[in-house]
């Protein structure tokens, strides 16, 4: 057990040397990195302090002058360190944000990966294929008609909704397939007549009628319609 106990402070030391010697050659890479700037620095301070003698050889300025650019800068010092101080918040506030955009960076390529994964992306570029086929095959006209005739669509589908609605066209499906899977296509006319007498028989013969005389008044309500809308049209 001490050698196991051993064993493992041994690794720990392990662990804790390597790290040391990373971070001391990383603090080396920072050294090296600062005395490449701070010659850097030193080789443009020194260009720009021969270029600036130059240019004040160069210059004919007068002492009242020197004193009078002195004085503004005297005055505008308060600005000069206010700007400063503003360019230090705006350096460390881009240093903050370095890691959070980083971040959002990385949680916007896990969602677009997941979205692959899930095969959104597929289905997009379809709907826009679809779209686009669509588009291509109706004129201009024809998307003119869809679009005047939406409200009548609208009205359609919240007509659908209903429960009468729905229960009626569950009862017309429902009673076509079980039609087809138990009709008899050999019966005689006096059983078909025997079948007419039965409730059920009378009872969707009254509904058909009923609908009958439904689908004719609208009909002859829209056909009344359309002379009057011409007639006013004409006017």
């Amino acid at each position: 057990m001490a050698t196991a106990v051993t064993e493992d402070r041994i690794a720990e030391l392990d662990r804790k040397l390597d790290f040391i010697v990373e971070e001391i050659a990383h603090l080396k890479r920072v050294r090296n990195s600062a005395e490449d700037l701070v010659a850097d620095l030193t080789l443009v301070s020194k260009g720009a302090m021969g270029s600036a003698i130059e240019a004040l050889g160069s210059t004919a300025l007068h002492p009242d002058e020197i004193a009078q650019l002195g004085k503004t800068l005297l005055l505008n010092a308060r600005l000069l360190t206010a700007a400063l101080q503003q360019l230090q918040s705006a350096a460390d506030f881009i240093q903050d944000a370095q890691p959070i955009a980083r971040d959002l960076y990385r949680q916007a390529v896990d969602c677009c990966q997941i979205t692959q994964r899930k095969g959104y992306i597929d289905k997009a570029r379809a709907g826009l294929r679809i779209g686009d086929a669509l588009v291509q095959a109706h004129s201009t006209e024809d998307l003119k008609q869809v679009e005047a005739s939406v409200p009548q669509l609208i009205g359609f589908l919240r007509e659908l909704t209903h429960p009468e609605v729905l229960e009626a066209l569950e009862a017309i499906i429902h009673g076509f397939g079980r039609v087809q899977a138990t009709m008899d296509v050999n019966k005689s006319y006096f059983a078909i007549a025997r079948d007419l007498t039965t409730p059920e028989a009378r009872r969707g013969v009254a509904i058909l009628v009923e609908f009958l005389k439904v689908v004719g008044a609208s009909s002859a309500a829209a056909a009344s319609s359309k002379p009057t809308a011409v007639s006013t049209k004409t006017r």
